[in-house]
C-alpha cells in the first residue's frame, strides 16, 4: 500500500536526524578549555598509573615481560614516569613561570642517566613511594598551574604540560599491553629465531 505524502516510513528512533550536521572540529573551544582538562588530569594524580600498575599480580611488576610485549616491567614504566615529572615537568614548568628559585632543567642525558640506574629489587620494594612521588609531583605541579597568569598559558605551559600527558599516555599503553596480553602470548612466538620449515615438520610429529 502507497503511504499517503508526508507519512514518515521509518519509526523516530531510526530516521535520521533532520538537524544539521555540524562538522566536529569547527566550534572553537573555550580559551580555559584545555587548561581545565590539564588541571583535571593532574588533580587525578597517579590514579590512571596506579589502576594499569594494579591489573597486573604484584610479582609481575618488576618481571621483564614476554619480549614481545617490550622490554621494560611495567613498574619501570611507572618510575620513568615519576622520574621524568619529577626532574623534567616541574622544573620546566617553574621555570616558565619565572620562579628565580627554580632549578635548572636537566638535559635529556642527565634524565636517562638516573633513568638507566633500574634496580627491579630495590624498586618492587619502593614501588608505593614511587607512585605517591608521582602523585606529590603532580600536585605540586596543579599548585603552580592554578596560580599561573592567563598569559603564561598562552606562551608555553600548555605545551609543556600536554607534552607530559601524551608522554604518560604511552608509557600506560605499554602497562596495559603487558597487563592485558602477558597471559595470551605464546612463548614459542616470542622468543628465539624463526623456525625453518623442516624444523617445524619435526615439531609437529
Amino acid at each position: 500500500m502507497k503511504p499517503v505524502p508526508g507519512t514518515p516510513i521509518l519509526r523516530a528512533s531510526v530516521e535520521v536526524p533532520r538537524k544539521r550536521v555540524i562538522d566536529l572540529c569547527t566550534s572553537v573551544a573555550a580559551p580555559t578549555g584545555a587548561r581545565e582538562r590539564i588541571l583535571a588530569w593532574l588533580a587525578e594524580g597517579a590514579r590512571e598509573v596506579t589502576w594499569a600498575l594494579c591489573s597486573l599480580p604484584r610479582e609481575r611488576w618488576a618481571e621483564p615481560p614476554p619480549s614481545r610485549l617490550g622490554g621494560w616491567p611495567a613498574l619501570r614504566h611507572a618510575r620513568h614516569l615519576a622520574l621524568r615529572e619529577t626532574h623534567l615537568t616541574l622544573p620546566s614548568v617553574r621555570q616558565a613561570l619565572g620562579d628565580v628559585a627554580a632549578e635548572s632543567v636537566p638535559s635529556s642525558a642527565e634524565l636517562e642517566h638516573v633513568d638507566s640506574a633500574w634496580d627491579a629489587a630495590a624498586a618492587i620494594e619502593s614501588a608505593e613511594a614511587i607512585v605517591q612521588g608521582l602523585g606529590n609531583t603532580r600536585f605540586e605541579l596543579l599548585q603552580w598551574l592554578e596560580a599561573a597568569p592567563d598569559q603564561a598559558w598562552d606562551r608555553k605551559l600548555d605545551w609543556l604540560i600536554l607534552q607530559a600527558r601524551q608522554h604518560e599516555l604511552e608509557h600506560l599503553a605499554a602497562i596495559w599491553r603487558v597487563a592485558l596480553y602477558w597471559d595470551r602470548v605464546s612463548p614459542a612466538s616470542v622468543t628465539g629465531l624463526p623456525l625453518h620449515p623442516a624444523d617445524r615438520l619435526e615439531e609437529s610429529h
